[in-house]
């Protein structure tokens, strides 16, 4: 048994500490007389080495009681002297202030133990594995288990007992001042821990349907309990998928609109309801995973190498995937009225309208290249790269189109995926643990291919494939089959595409991006730059700050001449340039005279009536 003790003293300082105490093992090899420990370089679902063991600002090893010297051998190992059988005590402290979904926090309120970046792993020991915290007054802790039985509960102590290496790595531990409760109908089995504000009773309300829809999409339910931990605080953000469980992070703030329109007694309309509603797409997204992604995933993605990057081209089938469906279960749970679900669609070919990377790079080659640039952004990100989960949910949409065109009776893309699902089941019931399921057989983006072709009796044509294996523009001409088109929302008169997008730095516009073959680019504006004012060439200067810049655009008419002042390493510059008109909005709307066969393919797919609001 190895096992951690973790304790919080001093929680001003965001120290984590931990007593690490294990048997030293027969070697593996000879050339290691001692023993070694290190710590995962990254963690599975967030694909960005993130060097997890530059969080330890202290180590202290005894063996046999025997102080005994701990040596770096690389930048995530240690190594000390130890013979089999001697007992090995490693004492260390870690930093942990960083507040995500896939990092560790700790204040005097909470500690979020997100496993990658707290445990020290001895080589040639793969488990079992107990952990036990000790607790200050007022806290309870909680875990993403398998099964919540196996936590242990006794006045200032939590006690977990994991079997091997894979599930310590997928188990965070949430401990602090929390509220813990059982989510309704028809999702009793799952349970939420959240710290930080609680969720009012009407997120839970809503969210129960949406998780339930989840569940519904798939043949069978790879788990008996599932547990949500929340992170609920201004300027929380995020998500991250686990095998038993999920860490979401939200702003209670963005409730806020939604909770005016319940107390007020009426049902919020347009963006009131969008705070909620994203809140939402998030919960289900990472519950989806459960089954696309943690079970159903790529070959390469486990057994893990948590030491290097773990490459694969198939992450688009994980998340873009995953991304269509978080909204289409929000759709067809009832959550979400259907003209939301399609001002959202739009919006998303909008954005991807606006992204020059996405004639450049391949969602493909983006799931491929996501070490480097999806979690590392640079300013030149746009023009060279493209989302995978933005592009990948709206390719799923495309083949889902593609299936229900060939066979309009058919469950589309559901079918595709239950047929996968049922191929990974048959291969790894029951699923078991952590090292079981991610030893089980993976995918090969062939097999999925193979299994469109049989849902669709047809392989899928080449334009359908290029929209994953090739950049480009996405055609949209198979949206009828759903009886929905494509139009586009004329842009306000006068209003300008900028070609650069901003961030606000304490009130002052910076330039973060700009964009390729912009006016912008042209001019030589350039990322980093602060805009001090702009002018129609021959006016008045109008001073930029953040929340004056849309007044001071108004000012301006595309192609005329304007000029911008700016900043630049200390030094004011002016530069000329003639703006471009803002571009038409993309809409997504319902045809009006659709025939009964098109009516009945949107319910088949939507699971709401045609006229549905």
């Amino acid at each position: 048994m190895v096992t951690y003790q973790i304790s919080f003293p001093e929680p001003g300082s965001h120290l984590v500490t931990v007593r690490l105490e294990f048997l030293a093992p027969t070697p593996a090899t000879s050339e290691d007389p001692g023993c070694t420990v290190w710590m995962a370089a990254w963690t599975p679902g967030s694909y960005l080495v993130r060097e997890y063991a530059r969080n330890i600002r202290a180590l202290h090893a005894e063996v046999d009681g025997q102080p005994a010297q701990l040596t770096k051998v690389h930048k995530d190992s240690w190594h000390v002297e130890a013979q089999p059988g001697q007992r090995v005590r490693i004492d260390y402290t870690v930093h942990a202030h960083e507040l995500s979904v896939r990092t560790a926090h700790h204040d005097a309120t909470h500690a979020f133990l997100h496993p990658a970046q707290i445990f020290l792993i001895p080589a040639d020991l793969a488990g079992p594995y107990q952990i036990e915290l000790a607790l200050p007054a007022g806290w309870d802790a909680i875990s993403l288990c398998a099964d919540p039985a196996s936590e242990a509960r006794s006045p200032g102590r939590f006690t977990l007992e994991v079997p091997d290496l894979d599930t310590l790595l997928d188990t965070p531990i949430e401990a602090g001042q929390l509220q813990i409760c059982r989510l309704p109908a028809p999702c009793e089995h799952m349970r939420m821990a959240v710290w930080g504000e609680p969720l009012p009773a009407l997120v839970l309300r809503r969210l129960a349907p949406v998780l339930g829809q989840v569940e519904a999409t798939w043949p069978s339910r790879p788990y008996d309990h599932y547990t949500f931990i929340v992170h609920a605080t201004v300027g929380a953000v995020g998500g991250l998928e686990h095998l038993f469980g999920s860490v979401l992070g939200v702003d209670p703030e963005r409730f806020a609109p939604a909770l005016r329109h319940e107390r007020a007694g009426s049902t919020p309309t347009g963006d009131a309801d969008d705070g909620l509603l994203d809140f939402l797409e998030l919960a289900a997204h990472e519950l989806f995973h459960a089954w696309n992604g943690k079970r159903l995933r790529p070959a390469i993605l486990g057994p893990f190498d948590y030491h290097r990057e773990n490459y694969t081209r198939e992450l688009w089938l994980l998340e873009g995937l995953t991304s269509y469906y978080d909204r289409l279960c929000v759709l067809r749970s009832g959550q979400m009225p259907v003209a939301t679900f399609l001002r959202r669609l739009g919006d998303d070919i909008g954005r991807l309208a606006n992204i020059p990377g996405r004639h450049v790079q391949s969602i493909a080659d983006a799931s491929f290249d996501a070490w480097i640039k999806l979690y590392r952004p640079q300013d030149d990100s746009p023009n060279a790269s493209v989302s995978y989960y933005l592009k990948g949910s709206l390719v799923g949409l495309l083949i889902d189109l593609w299936l229900r065109h060939e066979r309009p009776k058919g469950d589309g893309l559901d079918a595709v995926l239950a047929t996968l699902w049922r191929t990974a089941e048959a291969r790894s019931t029951p699923w078991g643990s952590a090292e079981k399921i991610y030893r089980s057989p993976g995918f090969e983006v062939d097999d999925f291919i193979n299994v469109l072709a049989s849902e669709a009796g047809t392989p899928p044509p080449a334009w359908l494939r290029a929209t994953w294996e090739q950049p480009g523009e996405l055609e949209w001409g198979l949206l009828p089959v759903l009886g929905l088109h494509l139009s586009t929302k004329p842009a306000d008169p006068g209003a300008l595409d900028l070609g650069f997008i901003l961030q606000d730095r304490g009130g002052a516009p910076w330039v973060q991006n700009v964009l390729a073959g912009s006016p912008a680019e042209a001019a030589g504006l350039a990322a980093g730059d602060e805009l001090l004012a702009a002018r129609p060439v021959g006016g008045t200067w109008l001073r930029l700050r953040s929340t004056r810049a849309a007044r001071v655009w108004d000012h301006l008419i595309p192609g005329e001449p304007a000029e911008l002042l700016v900043t630049r390493r200390e030094r004011v510059l002016s530069l000329g340039l003639r703006f471009a008109g803002a571009r038409d909005t993309p809409l997504v709307e319902r045809l009006k005279d659709p025939s009964e066969a098109i009516q009945q393919n949107f319910h088949r797919w939507s699971r709401r009536p045609w006229n549905d609001s």
